[in-house]
């Protein structure tokens, strides 16, 4: 408990905390699926990142429309 405290001013070290206790609570039932939320997001996002690049790596993978326009620059 002591920890959220002195994390506090830290949004990120803050919530992990949080969650951690949460965790560790055997109090709270059902899905906790939503505690991941964020990092799931991002997670999903920095994949669809990288086949895009394998993708550009190709010539003809991606559609013109696919394309940046500063991609030509």
């Amino acid at each position: 408990m002591q920890l959220m405290f002195e994390h506090s001013t830290d949004p990120n070290r803050f919530k992990l905390t949080l969650r951690d206790f949460l965790i560790t609570l055997k109090e709270f039932s059902g899905d906790n699926a939503e505690l991941y939320t964020e990092e799931k997001e991002a997670d999903i996002e920095r994949k669809q990142q990288e086949e895009r690049e394998a993708a550009l790596r190709v010539p003809g993978m991606l559609k013109p429309a696919q394309l940046d326009d500063d991609a030509d620059l």
